[in-house]
């Protein structure tokens, strides 16, 4: 549910970053790489050694420690994807090397490297919804609701005069509350049959006409990431009206719905008039 409960008595403990603290865990073998924090351990031999550079690239986010020594921190999305390691650590014989990845690596595999890959970007793009050279068609469609928002921040519930049965459901919004172009959405709900929240578990963005992704990621799917500090915003260029169609993933009965502008002052981007869509089929684009 939404209800948040207030926890009372925490204890936050900091993990220390030096080697003293992680040298005796207990490590076990694995075949199932885990994907949260975990410390991994390895040892690799060597007839001679010499300066080279740790490639992590398929590693998450964290640290690296060698022979004792702090080697320095990594993060998958770069630019460096690889760490220094002078010769001067390294030793003949068997070396020990332990990493901490706060993320999990896509593969747990280190190899020495002669040059240092210090260029490579891995930041994915937001994805945006909507496919090249779509423009939804909302021309001959029932509108299920009209109405307008009153201005100010939290919550706004709609309830429809009559339930309306579909998958699709489109928000479109036809003016701002302030004189601009942007139209924004921090968290929506979609009332069901018994006037609550449906499941959005499987919920997919199938459209929005447009979602900024230069100044932040604001794509539409931010609207049930279950953070109301997130949200789907329009780029400041394009005019109203603004469209957002949801999968719901199955046939709903739809009684109404909730919207949460953005929590700051004066609630940038609100929408102030607005239609609502329910289809069981898609729209035409």
């Amino acid at each position: 549910g939404n209800q948040a409960k207030e926890l009372k008595n925490w204890t936050v403990y900091n993990f220390p970053v030096d080697y003293s603290f992680i040298k005796d865990k207990k490590y076990n073998d694995t075949k199932i790489l885990p994907a949260m924090p975990a410390y991994y351990k390895s040892t690799f031999k060597l007839d001679k050694v010499g300066d080279t550079f740790l490639d992590m690239s398929t590693w998450g986010k964290g640290m690296v420690w060698v022979n004792g020594h702090a080697m320095g921190r990594f993060w998958e999305i770069g630019p460096q994807q690889t760490l220094f390691m002078p010769g001067c650590w390294l030793k003949e014989g068997e070396n020990e090397i332990l990493v901490l990845d706060l993320k999990g690596p896509a593969k747990a595999s280190i190899k020495g490297l002669k040059k240092p890959i210090l260029d490579v970007l891995r930041e994915k793009a937001p994805e945006t919804h909507r496919k090249d050279g779509e423009k939804l068609k909302l021309a001959g469609e029932k509108v299920i609701h009209e109405g307008a928002f009153t201005p100010g921040n939290g919550w706004q519930e709609v309830r429809f005069a009559a339930p309306a049965k579909g998958r699709y459901f489109c928000l479109e919004a036809l003016s701002p509350q302030a004189n601009d172009n942007i139209a924004a959405v921090a968290e929506f709900d979609v009332l069901g049959a018994d006037g609550k929240p449906v499941s959005r578990e499987h919920w997919k963005i199938r459209y929005a006409n447009s979602e900024e992704t230069r100044s932040g990621n604001r794509t539409a799917d931010k609207i049930f990431d279950l953070q109301e500090s997130t949200f789907w915003m329009t780029v400041d260029n394009v005019p109203y009206p603004h469209q957002l169609v949801i999968d719901l993933s199955k046939v709903e009965t739809v009684t109404g719905f909730r919207y949460l502008p953005r929590a700051e002052k004066e609630y940038p981007g609100m929408i102030k008039e607005y239609r609502v869509y329910v289809k069981s089929a898609d729209f035409n684009y």
